[in-house]
């Protein structure tokens, strides 16, 4: 399965656990606490959860991006509220029909004129809203940063072993030079927005960007390959879309990536706005590994212990480059090009 498949698919079932909990919450609270009423209450918010996903991942994503938040909520709001009133009167209305023994349709007006309906109606629309608020606050700071938040994750600073990759544009300031600021800001929301997809495939997460580059971070495990496999994700991303790029900019974006590892200290800073970030050298040497990308005419570079670090069996082509001094280093590194070979 591709990667990209993976993705959707883990997100509608994320969705659809939310469908289930939400269900059997539901019930608990206006039904009967009996095997066949929770059943029942599961089946609907399965459903639910599915439909929802469905419609987030391939028909709203594209659609809402460049939307406002509040104009996102209204619609989101009403069209879910719409296929909840759909799928609780279809479902609820069969069982109406068969304890009473009436037609569906009699069984389908009685349950939209009844108290119950608006009462579900209503409650499931404001659990929608508040779901679509929580969705947006965690867009917005990052899903592992939201469970930082919520269970008070790196409080007090914590050493840990964090792989950093830098991506960073290959010529922007000629591009920022061609384009207007509006379609400078334009081409770089379009570009972070195609990758990220990348990123979220192989487990990475987004901790900093900085103007027109994008810091990732990843857990250093035995294998280390999705780090190195999300980058050409990324390539082959942008490929894709390059006639869309030409079309609306003129060129398409290029780009390199420098990747290291170690130990750094993660805590949680900030009053105001609290943030989780991380301190140590690796994140300097990282920096300074990009930085040697357009000096040796390549596009992704890797240390050693990166190198060290990557399962045999991936369809990487790996060439040393020798021991680079980097700028602000006393010692030189030994530093890795890596392409595929496929």
């Amino acid at each position: 399965m591709k990667p990209e498949h993976k993705l959707k698919i883990q997100n509608i079932l994320i969705i659809t656990i939310i469908g289930l909990f939400f269900g059997l919450f539901y019930n608990y609270l206006f039904y009967e606490h009996t095997i066949t009423e929770f059943a029942e209450a599961g089946s609907i918010g399965i459903l639910l959860g599915v439909i929802v996903g469905v419609i987030e991942q391939f028909v709203l994503l594209r659609f809402f991006m460049k939307k406002t938040f509040l104009f996102v909520t209204f619609i989101r709001s009403a069209l879910y509220a719409i296929i909840t009133a759909l799928v609780l009167s279809s479902v609820l209305s069969i069982e109406i029909s068969f304890v009473e023994n009436i037609s569906y349709r009699d069984a389908w007006m009685e349950y939209l004129h009844s108290k119950f309906f608006i009462r579900d109606l209503l409650f499931t629309s404001a659990l929608v809203l508040v779901m679509l608020l929580s969705l947006e606050i965690i867009l917005l700071i990052g899903k592992l940063n939201f469970l930082r938040l919520i269970f008070g994750w790196y409080h007090q600073p914590s050493e840990v072993s964090r792989v950093f990759m830098f991506v960073d544009l290959k010529g922007s300031t000629s591009l920022a030079e061609k384009l207007s600021n509006k379609e400078y800001s334009a081409f770089i929301r379009d570009y972070f927005y195609d990758i990220s997809d990348a990123i979220a495939m192989f487990g990475g997460e987004i901790y900093q960007y900085v103007g027109d580059e994008i810091v990732v971070v990843w857990k250093f495990k035995k294998d280390n390959s999705n780090c190195v496999k999300s980058f050409f994700k990324m390539k082959e991303i942008i490929e894709e879309k390059s006639k869309n790029y030409i079309r609306k900019f003129g060129f398409v974006p290029e780009f390199k990536a420098g990747i290291h590892s170690g130990k750094v200290i993660a805590t949680q800073v900030g009053k105001i706005k609290k943030e989780l970030v991380y301190h140590g050298d690796v994140l300097n040497t990282a920096a300074r590994i990009e930085g040697q990308c357009n000096p040796l005419k390549e596009s992704l570079l890797i240390s050693e212990n990166i190198k060290e670090s990557l399962s045999s069996n991936n369809v990487f082509s790996i060439m040393e480059k020798g021991a680079i001094p980097l700028r602000g280093k006393k010692q030189s590194l030994i530093l890795f090009a890596v392409s595929t070979n496929v």
